[in-house]
Parts: structure tokens; sequence; C-alpha cells
């Protein structure tokens, strides 16, 4: 199943600083394709997931400080 055109195979996702926090980028070979960023509690919970896919507000989204995902 595709998102927006995109098959998963030919998607990448980024762990990247966005707004002073730190976020995903979802990207197509040519485009970014959504955000989805986190508000913590003082605890260090997940308070709030803010998704965006609006290609108009995505410009910037891929200008961020990009970080290395590492899986356990």
């Amino acid at each position: 199943m595709s998102y927006q055109g995109v098959e998963p195979s030919d998607a990448r996702a980024e762990l990247v600083g966005i707004n002073d926090g730190t976020g995903m980028v979802f990207s197509a070979p040519d485009r970014v394709i959504a955000t989805v960023t986190f508000d913590f509690a003082a605890e260090g919970r997940i308070s709030a997931i803010h998704s965006i896919a609006d290609p108009d507000k995505l410009g910037a989204a891929g200008k961020g400080t990009h970080h290395s995902i590492r899986t356990r």
C-alpha cells in the first residue's frame, strides 16, 4: 500500500531536530512526505504527538539537524 504515491520500500525515516525538539521526517526520493514531533511532560513521558503531512508546511522539514536512528 502506498502513501501519497510512495511505496514503503522507497520511503526513508530519519530522526531529526525540528522546532527545538526531536522528531521524525518521512521522505520520498524527491520530497518530504510527513513529519512527526513529540511533546514531553516533566517526567519524560510523551504528552502529545504532532503529525504534519501538508506539503505547504513541509518545505523546511528536510533542513533540520539529522541524527542516526539506532535500533536495539
